[in-house]
């Protein structure tokens, strides 16, 4: 049988996926406590997807900077 995860340890994948998760999210609620009020909801929602990318953004380029393995040395 033909096994996917064959390559794959578990222990240096999961920690960069937690950060996927929660840098994005931390941009977008900080994006909405300062803003929500402020701006027209057509506004807020058209700029609420760029958050988002540049949430992406700052979690993609530090793990092309080694992020990834420093986690892979330490779990």
């Amino acid at each position: 049988m033909f096994d996917l995860t064959e390559g794959i340890n578990i222990n240096y994948f999961i920690p960069p996926m937690i950060l996927l998760f929660v840098v994005p999210t931390v941009f977008v609620l900080i994006y909405a406590i300062l803003f929500r009020r402020i701006l027209p909801a057509k506004i807020f929602n058209f700029f609420l997807a760029a958050v988002l990318i540049l949430g992406l953004y700052v979690w993609a380029v530090p793990m092309k900077l080694g992020l990834f393995e420093y986690f892979r040395a330490t779990f």
